[in-house]
């Protein structure tokens, strides 16, 4: 059983469907994928968490590589309230404070002792067991060297994390205390897990790869940037995997699960509006 856990809301379902579909095109082992997700009007009115409905059609997907995989959503609305959303990060303009979701990992017990994190954003190009297999006895979480780095900082947007060490360390609560005390420019949960991670392990940019390359195994296209108006707010926009038309410029490699999520759409109307 691979484990996986991504945090997507509502808002995200396009995102987890492609990631998804990607994801058993090449792996065929049974996946265990748990979501964690928020909901919470009184920061953010659009933000609405996933119900059985849209875990359902994410488990069919699932089941499309193997029978035995499941999908189950996990709410941490109220912990995110209690440990996260308070502090000088609350609201960044660079950076979504929802990326804090994912270091509630720690207190759920669902969540086992060795998990691929992955963000939503991540299209799947190869079997993603061979990045769960990597041995991860001393090190709390494995990730590639962030591309703007000189040092070995990881970035966060895929990491293979060892759960027992990280729960014995206290890594991930001691995150959270930082993010909601230290004032973070842009990256919050990535620069208070590489402040705080004292046992790392600097893996292959093929598991993150911020550019499709045919022999990547996750292809994570937040670096994907419009680029038509440098130094505005355009600027800083990065294309998401829901963002159809722009995927399909930039990436038509992906146009499989292009077609196929239209599809989904389709047959899904009371899910999509």
């Amino acid at each position: 059983m691979i484990n996986i856990y991504y945090c997507v809301d509502k808002k995200l379902l396009g995102q987890q469907i492609l990631s998804l579909l990607s994801l058993v095109k090449y792996c065929k082992e049974p996946l265990n994928v748990i979501n964690l997700t928020v909901e919470i009007p009184e920061f953010n009115k659009k933000g609405k968490k996933f119900t059985e409905k849209e875990d359902k059609l994410c488990e069919d997907i699932l089941k499309r590589g193997n029978e035995k995989s499941t999908y189950k959503s996990i709410d941490v609305s109220n912990l995110f309230k209690q440990k996260l959303l308070k502090g000088p990060n609350v609201h960044n303009k660079f950076y979504s404070y929802y990326v804090t979701v994912r270091l509630l990992a720690h207190l759920i017990p669902e969540i086992p002792d060795k998990v691929i994190y992955l963000d939503a954003d991540t299209i799947i190009n190869g079997n993603i067991k061979e990045l769960f297999d990597i041995d991860m006895e001393g090190f709390e979480i494995a990730g590639r060297k962030d591309a703007w780095r000189i040092t070995n900082y990881f970035q966060t947007g895929v990491m293979l994390m060892n759960m027992k060490e990280i729960r014995k360390s206290g890594l991930l609560e001691k995150a959270c205390n930082l993010c909601a005390t230290k004032k973070y420019i842009c990256y919050i949960d990535m620069g208070a897990l590489n402040d705080l991670c004292q046992k790392r392990k600097i893996i292959s940019k093929k598991y993150n790869s911020y550019k499709y390359d045919k022999n990547c195994i996750v292809h994570h296209v937040c670096a994907t940037r419009e680029s038509k108006i440098p130094f505005t707010k355009k600027w800083w926009h990065r294309i998401k995997t829901d963002e159809l038309d722009l995927m399909r410029k930039f990436h038509p490699e992906y146009e499989e699960f292009y077609s196929e999520y239209e599809k989904i759409k389709k047959e899904n109307k009371e899910i999509f509006g």
